[in-house]
C-alpha cells in the first residue's frame, strides 16, 4: 500500500499519451498544461499552429514535454491524420480531448447555410472523426479515455444559439453512443459542459456578463483551468467507472431555479 506522501507526490497522468485539440489556448490550452503537468506527454493540435507552439513552449518552460500539430477539424482525412501523427510520435494514444471548436451567436432565421454548415463541420464533424479515430487507436492499447468539451449551450434554448447549440447537444449524444459501444473494451467516454467562462470563444459585453453573473449560484464566471481540473478527473486512472456522463462544468448555472430575496421566500 503507497504511503499518504506517495500517493500526494504521484503524478496522475504518468507516462500517459494525451491529444488535445485546440490547443492553442482557451479550454484546450489550460487541459493540455494541466495534463502535461501532471506527467502526460501531450499532442498540442489547433488550427493555428503558432498558438499550438506557445502551448508547447508554455508545457517546456515547466519541464514537460509536448509537440504541436497543425489540424483543420473541419477535414475528416486531417482528423485521422493528428491521430496517427500522435501514435507515430509516441507509439500509441491513450487520451482524447476534444476541445477545437468555433462559436457563432446569430438569430435562427438570420443563419445562413454557410453559417450552420461551418459550425456544425467544426464543432460536431470534426469532433466525431477526431473520436473515430482516437478510438481505433486506443482499442489497440487495450483502452483510453475520450473527453468530449460540450456546451451548456446544448441544454438550454439560448438566443443566438442555434447552429452553436444544435453543434454541442450532438457533440454530448456522440459522448453517449461511444460510450455504451466502446466502455465494455475500455474506453470510457465522457463530456464536460462548461458554463459561461472567459475564453477566445466566449467575450461577453457587459450586460450579458452582468446577466450571467446574476443566474450563477456561485456568483462569478468559470476558468478554463476549472474545466482543465474535471478533464484531469474524467483523463485519469480513477475514471475506471464513469462513462456516457455529461459533466457540467458551469458554477450552478444549469441547476438554478427561479431566485428570490431570502427575506421574501417565507411570503
Amino acid at each position: 500500500m503507497k504511503s499518504a506522501c506517495e500517493e500526494e507526490n504521484e503524478m496522475r497522468l504518468e507516462s500517459k499519451i494525451a491529444l488535445v485539440t485546440g490547443a492553442g489556448g482557451g479550454l484546450g490550452g489550460a487541459t493540455a498544461i494541466r495534463f502535461a503537468a501532471e506527467g502526460a506527454k501531450v499532442v498540442c493540435s489547433d488550427l493555428d499552429l503558432a498558438k499550438a507552439e506557445k502551448t508547447v513552449a508554455i508545457i517546456g518552460s515547466r519541464g514537460g514535454t509536448a509537440i504541436a500539430h497543425a489540424c483543420d477539424v473541419a477535414d475528416a482525412a486531417q482528423c485521422n491524420a493528428q491521430v496517427a501523427e500522435t501514435v507515430k510520435h509516441f507509439d500509441r494514444l491513450d487520451i482524447l480531448v476534444n476541445s477545437a471548436g468555433v462559436s457563432l451567436h446569430r438569430l435562427a432565421l438570420e443563419t445562413g447555410i454557410e453559417d450552420w454548415n461551418r459550425v456544425l463541420n467544426i464543432n460536431l464533424t470534426g469532433s466525431f472523426f477526431t473520436a473515430q479515430a482516437a478510438a481505433s487507436a486506443m482499442l489497440k492499447n487495450g483502452g483510453g479515455r475520450i473527453i468530449q468539451i460540450g456546451s451548456i449551450s446544448g441544454q438550454r434554448g439560448n438566443m443566438g444559439g442555434v447552429a452553436y447549440g444544435a453543434s454541442k447537444a450532438a457533440v454530448m449524444h456522440i459522448c453517449k453512443v461511444l460510450a455504451t459501444e466502446l466502455s465494455g473494451q475500455g474506453i470510457m467516454v465522457n463530456a464536460i459542459a462548461p458554463g459561461p467562462i472567459e475564453t477566445g470563444l466566449s467575450t461577453h459585453g457587459p450586460s450579458r456578463k452582468r446577466n450571467y453573473n446574476e443566474r450563477i449560484p456561485v456568483g462569478k464566471y468559470g476558468s478554463a483551468e476549472a474545466v482543465a481540473n474535471a478533464a484531469l478527473f474524467l483523463a485519469s486512472d480513477e475514471c475506471e467507472w464513469t462513462t456516457g456522463t455529461i459533466l457540467n462544468v458551469d458554477g450552478g448555472y444549469g441547476a438554478q431555479g427561479v431566485s428570490y430575496d431570502p427575506e421574501e421566500i417565507s411570503l
